[in-house]
């Protein structure tokens, strides 16, 4: 679950249609100013008071989709979520979900931060920085990035900055499986907690087996 964004898969799978409206540049430049000078909070707030539904919808820390809907919302004068349509996908869909017990998935996220801090993940910020890549365009604000560029603008140390982006990573988790109910019968789940051996090939072969099933 933590790899993708819970929101942008499930609009896929029941055909959402966001509204077409052409960026503000201008707009979008002065809505990252305030997102990068501290008002983060301050943004969400906004776009709580013009359209609840659409706020409701969006994780508090992913400021580029809180800016799009503020600049859908001033470009139009409409909250975003009158906007949004759906229409039913015309192809069959088929949705396997893992899931594991939380104290496990939280382990493998720290342990999986861990390994990237040893594999680089400090210099590679510190390379792209260097070569003009803003701390504020939507690439470098995603989780991992964001951190590793306050600890380098000496915001926060080192050991701070992995302790945040574990938070955040948990916190992304918990909302996922909010959106990927665990009770929903459009998902075939299986629980990989513990998993091993015998048991995970048995699991990777109920899932094989169900994905050629659907493709055949």
């Amino acid at each position: 679950l933590v790899g993708g964004s819970g929101l942008y898969v499930w609009s896929f799978v029941e055909g959402w249609k966001m509204p077409e409206v052409q960026p503000d540049e201008e707009l979008r430049r002065l809505l990252e100013a305030r997102a990068q000078q501290g008002d983060r909070h301050g943004l969400y707030r906004e776009l709580q008071s013009i359209d609840p539904s659409a706020a409701d919808k969006i994780n508090p820390g992913n400021i580029r989709r809180i800016i799009r809907a503020l600049e859908i919302y001033r470009s139009t004068g409409r909250a975003p979520s009158q906007l949004r349509r759906k229409e039913a996908p015309s192809f069959p869909i088929l949705v396997i979900g893992l899931t594991q017990e939380r104290s496990d998935l939280y382990g493998r996220i720290d342990r999986r931060v861990d390994e990237m801090i040893k594999r680089g993940l400090v210099e590679e910020v510190e390379q792209l920085l260097k070569r003009g890549y803003s701390p504020t365009l939507p690439s470098m604000s995603g989780i991992g990035y964001r951190q590793i560029s306050q600890f380098l603008r000496s915001e926060m140390t080192l050991p701070e900055a992995i302790d945040r982006i574990k938070y955040e990573t948990h916190r992304l988790a918990r909302h996922q499986y909010a959106w990927f109910r665990v009770t929903d019968n459009r998902i075939r789940w299986f629980d990989v907690t513990k998993t091993e051996g015998e048991a995970s090939v048995a699991t990777m072969n109920k899932v094989k087996g169900l994905i050629e099933g659907f493709i055949s």
